[in-house]
């Protein structure tokens, strides 16, 4: 088959709000509130009515709220 009928696969650069929630282990719901109050501080894009999120602010977010406990942080 010739190389311009091959159909690419590519990856999305931005999800929708529920589908970042399930991507976040969270609900759509805590996004909406954070998106209102900014409890949680997840970065979003408003396009037009419509609300998602870039994949790599996600990553990014996720990265910058990363907690790597030290040994006297274990409760035993």
């Amino acid at each position: 088959m010739p190389d311009h009928f091959r159909q690419t696969v590519t990856e999305p650069l931005a999800v929708d709000s529920k589908t970042a929630a399930n991507l976040l282990s969270s609900t759509d719901a805590s996004l909406e509130k954070d998106r209102a109050i900014g409890h949680l501080g997840v970065p979003y894009v408003k396009a037009g009515r419509r609300v998602i999120y870039r994949l790599s602010d996600l990553k990014s977010w996720l990265e910058s709220h990363r907690v790597i406990p030290s040994k006297g942080d274990c409760h035993e």
